[in-house]
């Protein structure tokens, strides 16, 4: 249950703090987060810098390729 909690406020922060919420909102969740100490603050640095590098399209090369279309078959 602890890690559920410092899991899902890191979430919480990397998001305040990728813009998704306006300033004050942002700013309140921020300090709610802190409060849970240093596990949930490395998980949010390491989300937020994820989301930064996704974002850049440093995992594009990993990406699975799109599928083939296969023809459909016709009755003879």
């Amino acid at each position: 249950m602890n890690l559920l909690v410092h899991v899902v406020g890191a979430w919480i922060a990397s998001e305040a703090a990728s813009g998704r919420y306006p300033r004050p909102v942002a700013v309140g969740l921020s300090m709610l987060v802190s409060r849970l100490g240093a596990p949930t603050a490395a998980m949010t640095m390491l989300a937020f810098a994820f989301k930064r590098l996704n974002d850049a399209g440093a995992f594009e090369r990993l990406k699975p390729a799109p599928a083939a279309r296969q023809r459909p078959l016709r009755n003879r």
